[in-house]
């Protein structure tokens, strides 16, 4: 989780009033080709530290304890048998959000959410969204930084500071899951 999905996570918390914000890394995400870079293990120990530090934050660890690939709508069937008379919201960027048609039980999970859809890089407006489907586009400031940037400096060994939480760059150091280095002291 870097500083863009921080920034965003506290947004939704403030913007759109909720109680409370799960943060659920997947297991192994379904429409992801590439192997994660870090264990599911780690990848929630590093949520969990984060969760930590952040009122209204708490991590979730449903997928990461299934063990296999999970789609979201089982992990939010699951959550919603655990928060029954809440109201539950997804939050995805723009990005997530125009490939949606691509998830496994689309037209269920839109019966059981609410979008919560963020901007992300050029994406500005999300794809118009199927009939029936809850949808809030948050007005949010564009974060030039996405995972795909930060693995990419993890595996070359470049300073994150400034691109992951205080909390997350300790857990990864604390692991030795990244050298330190002058880079990353």
């Amino acid at each position: 989780m870097h500083k863009g999905h921080l920034t965003i996570g506290k947004e939704a918390l403030e913007k759109a009033k909720l109680d409370k914000l799960l943060l659920c890394p997947a297991y192994h995400a379904p429409l992801r080709n590439l192997p994660p870079l870090f264990s599911a293990k780690h990848r929630l120990g590093m949520v969990h530290s984060l969760s930590e530090n952040y009122q209204g934050m708490e991590a979730c660890p449903l997928e990461v304890d299934h063990a296999q690939v999970r789609y979201t709508f089982e992990t939010i069937l699951e959550v919603q048998s655990l928060y029954p008379e809440h109201e539950l919201f997804l939050i995805l960027g723009t990005d997530q959000f125009s490939r949606l048609q691509e998830w496994k039980n689309i037209e269920q999970l839109i019966t059981l959410v609410h979008f919560l859809v963020f901007a992300r890089g050029q994406d500005q407006r999300p794809a118009p969204c199927p009939a029936g489907m809850r949808m809030t586009t948050m007005d949010n400031s564009l974060i030039d930084l996405s995972s795909t940037q930060v693995r990419k400096k993890i595996q070359l060994g470049q300073d994150l500071t400034g691109v992951l939480p205080p909390t997350i760059l300790s857990y990864l150091k604390d692991n030795h899951l990244i050298p330190l280095s002058e880079n990353n002291p």
